[in-house]
């Protein structure tokens, strides 16, 4: 099937920023360029010409172009690049909140502004195709998230027995991404041994696709595919947070289930798998620090927007004897846990072995209750959208 002409359209006043862009554009190889001095005179021909990419360049405010997304990425379909004199965090993290695909300093190098608008290229014609054939949600996987704040409460065992779970019952697609980017275990947990990471997909994030990215990624023997942190803590420095949307949006259209793991903060890499995931996991234990950790974790949550529906606390170690019962955990915490998972020695066993419990001893009562919640998680009403 022929592919329509593409077209960048820029909004910026005539200058030496403007001309920057242009240039960027063709070095995406857009098939035309279109430029308004306004934020309102792009958007005018966004609509009228049905464009691929608009690129609001630093003349523009921010909060003009948040303000538009929903329209932009909606009805028109359009990718969106915020090109600003500076990058910050804040910046970054609004910005990737709002739905913006991608942001660039204007002193970037120009292939890397040019790299950025052809992924923006990309990610409309994906969007373009997948809505007329009427299945770009159903299409989509579901994404769960296990999070916590503090470190030592399970939330990596019990990322990498759900992925499991979810692979060797549901027969479907899934897989599990690390992003504890400088100290993940993942790997440790399944027993892999990584020849390729997600700083590897980083690296190629200018011609990253799907079957690209499948060779960056292990497969455990459950049928579990994993995309694994990087070997070398300081390589997680280079891993922006744009690049592990783009990985995850890409894994998001293969997969059927997808589980991330995460580092014990609210880091940017965090913020980017929490943007787009249909439940959140809270993992917390039987111990004051722990919650404390978790009730601000969850105030947090509320604050960042995301609904208590899609949040879930996850009790580990639920029957230690220390003096708390179930009950005082969710007043303490100011929310309901809706699943328990017990103690048992041979969860350390498991880990030091690389075998995942739910393999190992699945009649066990941890690996029961981490059953459950893999099939509570794969329910179709428990999809996003159901």
């Amino acid at each position: 099937m022929a592919m329509t002409p593409s077209l960048v359209v820029i909004a910026e006043p005539e200058g030496e920023a403007c001309q920057r862009l242009i240039a960027a554009a063709k070095g995406a190889c857009a098939d035309d360029t279109a430029v308004a001095p306004t934020l309102e005179g792009a958007l005018a021909i966004v609509a009228e010409r049905t464009a691929d990419v608009l690129v609001a360049g630093p003349g523009t405010e921010p909060a003009s172009v948040y303000a538009a997304m929903p329209g932009l990425s909606g009805e028109c379909g359009a990718g969106v690049v915020l090109a600003a004199e500076a990058v910050d965090a804040d910046l970054l993290r609004a910005a990737l909140r709002a739905g913006v695909d991608d942001v660039v300093a204007l002193a970037d190098p120009l292939e890397d502004i040019s790299a950025a608008i052809g992924r923006g290229l990309e990610a409309s014609r994906r969007l373009r195709g997948a809505v007329a054939e009427g299945a770009a949600e159903a299409a989509r996987a579901k994404v769960v998230t296990v999070f916590s704040t503090k470190g030592g409460v399970g939330k990596t065992v019990l990322a990498t027995n759900l992925g499991v779970a979810l692979a060797r019952d549901t027969g479907k697609r899934v897989a599990v991404i690390d992003l504890d980017l400088e100290f993940g275990d993942v790997a440790i947990m399944l027993g892999l041994q990584p020849t390729h990471t997600i700083y590897d997909a980083s690296q190629v994030f200018d011609r990253l696709d799907a079957d690209l990215l499948a060779g960056f990624m292990e497969t455990h023997g459950s049928g579990l595919r994993a995309l694994l942190a990087p070997l070398h803590p300081e390589e997680a420095e280079s891993i922006s947070a744009a690049r592990i949307g783009q990985v995850l949006d890409l894994m998001r259209e293969e997969y059927d289930y997808v589980v991330v793991d995460t580092s014990p903060s609210f880091s940017e890499a965090v913020l980017a798998a929490l943007d787009r995931s249909d439940e959140v996991f809270v993992v917390t234990m039987m111990d004051v620090a722990s919650i404390k950790n978790t009730r601000i974790s969850l105030q947090k949550l509320r604050q960042l927007g995301y609904p208590d529906s899609h949040v879930r606390i996850v009790l580990n170690r639920s029957d230690s004897k220390v003096l708390l019962e179930a009950s005082e955990v969710e007043s303490a915490i100011g929310g309901r846990v809706v699943a328990h998972i017990p103690s048992d020695r041979i969860v350390p066993r498991s880990v030091n072995k690389g075998v995942p419990v739910v393999l190992e001893m699945p009649k066990s009562e941890v690996a029961r209750a981490i059953l459950a919640l893999a099939h509570e998680a794969a329910s179709p009403a428990a999809r996003k959208g159901a």
